[in-house]
């Protein structure tokens, strides 16, 4: 599915008519460098909702995430640059296609082409000015994410996938390490390609968290329903983020009118991400089997940030602790240790059931644990991109 969009136009001249002192029209060419940005009566920088309201944008423009809910737009001017090979002057829009147009980004369709033209249409009837400098021919698209899930058992597993993942290298292909449940492969300034891969459904909710603090103005929530959660438990995205040098590689034009005659989705993705599955070849990662325990530590000890952001930081720590006592046995695991992590872990074990005693009981005689090839994981089922009842709606 398409996942996130950012297309560029540039600003065109524009001709006026005025009429002369006889009557005679006489047709102006006002040339772009004597426009002024007041002249194109819109914010310099800005997002749109759905429905065409303006909003502030919460991010930074190169840090905008594929799940944010609304369009963002922003005008570059270099006009006095004096690189004259570079384009100068010129509006770009960026956009979750999926998340504008249906409300989520949980699944959606592989064609580029609706979702582009909702975008630009959505930027033209909310500014009509704006649309006289802009000709639907020069549409760009600077970069496309393409994305597709595997599924694992559970979200704990899903969990241990993403993260035994940030181990992976071979060759020029190498992790980054993200925050827990995500990884990313690739430069983060690449002008090519990136790749990540997280964890979905701890994304979506944190972000229906943020939306119930703020209110749900917009009915969000509804959109999210039980049956589309539940769906998206133990989901391990995929995404490819392609930009314009990857498409000029293979000989592929970037402009929105040719390349949705040929645009091909999943074998852009498929190309794009080869290198990574080859890299997991032969390895192994190790399933913990101890997903209550952990859930109960979740589920009683969840950290909310002052950005509103739901954390389990206290609970994955007290489990790290279960584990090393299960692992290693209580004197060592108190040993390698810090005394007040430790007790405190212990404190939220007995808080879940576990007390001293059984905890102290533990032979540290290792943990079970299953060792299993990456490959069972990362089974790409392009037939199982959607949900039943959103195929039968269909």
């Amino acid at each position: 599915m398409i996942d996130m969009l950012v297309l560029r136009c540039p600003i065109q001249q524009k001709f006026e008519t005025t009429f002369n002192d006889r009557g005679i029209p006489v047709i102006t060419e006002i040339q772009r460098e004597y426009l002024k940005l007041s002249d194109l009566k819109i914010p310099l920088e800005a997002s749109l909702d759905v429905d065409g309201e303006q909003l502030s944008t919460a991010h930074r423009w190169e840090k905008i995430p594929s799940s944010y809910a609304h369009m963002a737009f922003k005008v570059f001017d270099f006009r006095g640059s004096s690189n004259k090979e570079m384009q100068d002057f010129y509006i770009e829009i960026k956009a979750s296609p999926a998340k504008l147009m249906q409300g989520h980004n949980l699944y959606g369709i592989d064609a580029i082409g609706p979702g582009a033209y909702f975008m630009i249409e959505l930027l033209c009837n909310t500014y009509p000015e704006l649309a006289e400098y802009l000709e639907p021919e020069y549409w760009t698209v600077e970069q496309v994410d393409i994305t597709y899930h595997s599924w694992c058992k559970t979200e704990n597993e899903a969990l241990q996938l993403v993260n035994a993942l940030q181990n992976v290298s071979n060759g020029q292909t190498r992790a980054r390490t993200g925050y827990s449940g995500t990884v990313y492969f690739g430069k983060s300034n690449s002008r090519i390609k990136k790749i990540k891969v997280y964890v979905k459904l701890l994304e979506v909710l944190n972000y229906l968290a943020t939306v119930k603090r703020s209110g749900d103005k917009k009915g969000v929530l509804q959109i999210y329903t039980d049956s589309l959660l539940d769906w998206a438990k133990g989901m391990v995205r995929w995404e490819s983020s392609l930009k314009t040098r990857w498409f000029e590689r293979r000989g592929i034009s970037n402009n929105l009118i040719e390349l949705c005659k040929v645009f091909d989705a999943q074998a852009y993705w498929k190309e794009s991400t080869l290198d990574i599955f080859k890299a997991l070849e032969g390895k192994e990662m190790r399933i913990i089997k101890d997903e209550n325990i952990e859930k109960q530590l979740k589920d009683k000890f969840p950290t909310v940030t002052k950005s509103g952001t739901i954390t389990y930081t206290k609970a994955i720590g007290a489990y790290r602790v279960f584990r090393a006592i299960k692992s290693d046995g209580w004197i060592e695991a108190k040993r390698m240790t810090p005394q007040g992590t430790f007790y405190r872990a212990v404190e939220m074990l007995h808080d879940c059931g576990l007390s001293k005693a059984v905890l102290q009981n533990l032979q540290g005689d290792g943990m079970k644990c299953e060792v299993i090839p990456f490959i069972r994981y990362i089974e790409i089922n392009f037939n199982e991109q959607f949900p039943a009842f959103a195929k039968k709606a269909a």
